[in-house]
């Protein structure tokens, strides 16, 4: 089995080290991320500039390499010119903070395995309900996640799947279960504060509301909070194909109206 590893926070952070050792149990893995975890930057098009891709050292089974990019253009690339054939799987992970809720679709981790799905390759990103690495025991969180990667990887799943896996900071014999359910699109903990200088100027700033914001008690972000792990398959399509014949419609009667 071929698997394609990127992430969010950086060619050598921990996540994405423990993440990359657990899937070369499965097959052989490629590891392309971006450089460090320079957020802005990993969420900018590479579009008009060339892309600088160098090789760095890892372990003896598994190639790695770092892209001046997005994780999702590091997948892309990944896939299309850097394996050999089609991976089988790709995963973004593992991550440092939870992405749940409206706000997970924000996430350059999100957008990797959206790469993956308009290749029509299963994938999956990982992220830890924690932001402080050093908070988090890697080999514990490879433990408590083997038996669902194992799953997941030896299994026929239905269709081409994309999940969104959120993983409590906790010992297994802590972790209380797992749920599939979906993610609260109608929760987001980031709300914009408004702030006015002495000159008058207008600022606005981005402001993390977790122990506040209010949310629905079965969604994904409820279950993290309750040590619970949390599984959310995420719908991408290219159209919405069983609206496409209202469209036309509608549309038609727009380009009536407009030749009268």
């Amino acid at each position: 089995m071929k698997i394609l590893v990127t992430n969010e926070d950086g060619i050598f952070s921990a996540g994405v080290i423990a993440l990359s050792e657990l899937l070369s149990h499965f097959g052989k893995v490629t590891v392309i991320c971006p450089q460090n975890s320079d957020y802005i930057n990993n969420l900018k098009s590479s579009l008009n500039r060339p892309l600088s891709l160098k090789k760095v050292e890892y372990s003896d089974a598994i190639d790695a390499y770092t892209v001046d990019a997005a994780p999702s253009e590091c997948v892309k690339l990944g896939i299309e010119e850097i394996t050999d054939g089609y991976p089988d799987f790709v995963f973004s992970g593992i991550n440092l903070g939870a992405n749940v809720g409206r706000d997970a679709f924000k996430s350059p981790s999100t957008r990797a395995i959206e790469e993956a799905f308009l290749h029509d390759i299963p994938s999956a990103a990982i992220a830890i309900n924690e932001f402080n690495a050093c908070n988090i025991n890697f080999s514990k969180i490879k433990d408590t996640i083997y038996e669902l990667l194992s799953y997941i990887m030896t299994k026929t799943l239905p269709g081409r799947p994309v999940f969104n896996i959120n993983i409590p900071n906790e010992t297994k014999s802590n972790i209380k279960g797992l749920k599939v359910l979906p993610m609260d699109t109608n929760v987001s903990k980031y709300k914009f504060k408004k702030l006015i200088s002495l000159d008058s100027d207008i600022y606005y700033f981005l402001e993390d509301t977790k122990d506040s914001f209010q949310y629905n008690k079965r969604s994904d972000v409820f279950y993290i909070q309750q040590n619970f792990i949390t599984v959310s398959p995420i719908v991408l399509r290219n159209t919405c194909d069983n609206d496409i014949e209202n469209y036309q419609s509608w549309f038609e009667t727009l380009h009536h109206e407009s030749a009268q």
